[in-house]
């Protein structure tokens, strides 16, 4: 007799088990479901910056990574000798650089 209660309640757990974990995948699938779509309610409105800035990044992402002719006009320049370096200008702007470093690193600390 006792074998047949455990036998009975071992398959009422069971069902019980399975119809839980068949209701817990359908709250996933639904849950799931909620997060992706939208209502017909749903709108995006930007701004005039928001449009303005996108307008600039594909502009922008239009522009070469290169000034091709810059590089062959000093590659030329270099190359028949008129190319000079104005050391005190380059010395200047790695002033500029290394207190720019400075300040950065000062500012981490």
């Amino acid at each position: 007799m006792v074998n047949d209660i455990k036998g009975s309640n071992h398959s009422l757990l069971s069902g019980l088990a399975s119809q839980q974990q068949a209701e817990q995948t359908r709250n996933n699938e639904n849950a799931a479901g909620n997060k992706t779509q939208g209502t017909a309610d749903d709108r995006v409105n930007l701004t005039d910056q928001a449009e303005k800035l996108r307008a600039l990044e594909s502009s922008i992402a239009k522009q070469p990574v290169v000034d091709t002719k810059r590089v062959e006009s000093i590659r030329s320049a270099i190359l028949d000798g008129s190319y000079t370096v104005d050391s005190s200008k380059t010395a200047e702007k790695m002033a500029q650089f290394e207190g720019l470093l400075d300040s950065k690193i000062g500012d981490e600390q």
